[in-house]
């Protein structure tokens, strides 16, 4: 638990900075984490004999990325491209693997495309506040389930995947990123006059919490499948950063693609 907060105390304040700041800062600070978070999955996977160039996926996360920051239209063309070469790539390979194809661009996408969404916001009106809802809802959500789970959990949620959590953690932390979400919508609304009905606030702040939870269970899953307890330890009390931002990569698209189909 001291670990965790000190880890927060630290991290946090980082976090925003670096959001605040945006453009450069932000695409530099996805590339690293991400970089990271493929290095993690990849290592993962070797425990099971499947070895993944590392460094051409990095790079190929690093254009995807630029083009997720700069160039939008390139994104579909080059995520067709990138599964074409692995496809291709395994032609070439002493021992041909469709399912080596597939787990390589599968990380590139899992990771970098869907941890890549928090850099198209600044494509939409308002993008700079309304980024702050994928990191609010996600940490809410971890924060008050966990809490919720420790005094309240009595009912296993998903045993076979993630032992310690419970119904009642689930059910907190979607009503903790409720709780959150509103005020949030509350703040905001009034301090930028942005024109956005509170309604989809609340609605945003159920759903993707959902959805959050999900992705958390999706990481727990794959930890599960490749026998390790955490992906990596950058993160005292926390783990790697899947460990940490597993859930992101599931609210930052939701968040994105609602705000753009149900609001703009």
């Amino acid at each position: 638990m001291f670990k965790r907060i000190v880890t927060a105390i630290l991290g946090i304040p980082l976090l925003i900075l670096v959001i605040l700041l945006g453009n450069l800062p932000l695409l530099v600070g996805t590339i690293i984490l991400t970089s990271i978070g493929l290095w993690e999955l990849y290592k993962a996977m070797e425990s099971q004999d499947i070895k993944i160039n590392i460094i051409i996926e990095i790079i190929f996360n690093i254009g995807l990325l630029i083009l997720m920051s700069s160039f939008p239209k390139y994104i579909i063309p080059y995520l067709v491209f990138l599964f074409i070469f692995h496809l291709v790539y395994q032609l070439f390979t002493k021992e041909p693997s469709f399912k080596m194809a597939l787990l390589s661009f599968g990380g590139i996408f899992y990771i970098s495309f869907l941890f890549g969404h928090i850099l198209l916001f600044s494509n939409i009106p308002y993008g700079k506040y309304l980024i702050w809802l994928v990191f609010l809802i996600a940490f809410s959500t971890d924060t008050f389930a966990y809490f919720t789970g420790i005094f309240l959990g009595k009912n296993k949620l998903c045993p076979s995947i993630s032992p310690k959590k419970t119904i009642e953690g689930a059910i907190g932390g979607i009503i903790g990123s409720l709780f959150v979400s509103l005020l949030f919508g509350l703040y905001i609304l009034k301090a930028y006059d942005i024109s956005m009905s509170l309604v989809h606030f609340v609605v945003l702040g159920g759903i993707t919490s959902v959805i959050s939870q999900l992705g958390d269970l999706t990481a727990s899953s794959i930890k599960r499948t490749y026998g390790i307890k955490d992906f990596g330890n950058i993160f005292p009390g926390h783990g790697g950063v899947l460990d940490r931002f597993d859930s992101i990569l599931f609210t930052a698209p939701v968040v994105y693609y609602y705000i753009s189909i149900f609001i703009l």
